[in-house]
């Protein structure tokens, strides 16, 4: 079922979900859902650059808006030039990602854990859904429910369960490509398993959201490949890179 969901402006999501083609659906998707990349106009702290400290704000406490709000670009945007993860642009960029509920709010480095799959269904479930493929399909405009709970935890073993799929595989920065990888072969497949397909929502959307009814929106807009390299601190991290199906650029 087509979920619409409208703001202020008349904007619809549902037309992308409709339109879209079948590269823009894809299973074996892991149980995660990070915000998408703005331009980060509404800089604090003030580095200058979009960074995973960064939240996507365009009002202010007050709810005015803000005269440099953050702006996002979709890929089926008509106000301007896409500005989500481009693996032409963002190949190699290193991902630090915070394990949160969407009621706390949003920064660039968090991931939440979503209802896909099998994941569901307890810590169990979810913890074996990161190392395992979930085959529900993912389509661009999907409006996607969040796991609620302290998943830390689970998210930590998950990881720890997915590296050891392919122990000894690496993030080479010069190449910018895995390397040391027990893939190609009968045991790994034809990719690496730790290269894995995470969703991107629609920051925007989920600020809005998370105003006016307490209830923010994870919209898909956008799909990542990321090499998961290990775990930091209870923080995942990770390369990106290009998807089994996507062309190296």
């Amino acid at each position: 079922m087509c979920v619409r969901i409208f703001v202020i402006l008349g904007l619809a999501i549902c037309s992308v979900a409709t339109n879209a083609t079948a590269q823009d659906v894809r299973t074996c998707v892991k149980p995660w859902a990070i915000p998408d990349k703005w331009i980060d106009n509404h800089d604090d702290p003030n580095d200058g650059v979009w960074t995973a400290d960064d939240t996507f704000e365009t009002l202010d406490s007050h709810d005015n808006a803000l005269s440099d709000p953050d702006v996002y670009a979709d890929l089926f945007s008509w106000t301007g030039t896409p500005t989500g993860f481009n693996v032409e642009r963002d190949l190699g960029l290193l991902l630090t990602l915070k394990i949160g509920e969407p009621q706390e709010g949003m920064k660039a480095g968090w991931v939440y854990a979503i209802d896909i799959g099998t994941a569901g269904e307890g810590g169990n479930a979810y913890r074996s859904a990161i190392a395992t493929c979930q085959e529900t399909p993912v389509f661009l405009g999907d409006v996607l429910r969040p796991l609620l709970g302290n998943l830390k935890g689970p998210t930590v073993q998950g990881v720890a369960d997915l590296i050891n799929l392919d122990p000894n595989a690496e993030w080479d920065p010069a190449a910018r490509a895995v390397i040391n990888s027990c893939a190609p072969s009968p045991s790994c497949g034809s990719v690496s398993p730790r290269i894995v397909a995470i969703v991107a929502f629609n920051p925007a959307f989920f600020e809005w959201g998370l105003i006016n009814d307490g209830q923010p929106q994870l919209v898909v807009t956008n799909m990542i490949g990321v090499f998961i390299d290990g775990i930091v601190g209870g923080k995942v991290t990770g390369y990106l890179t290009t998807l089994p199906w996507t062309p190296q650029p």
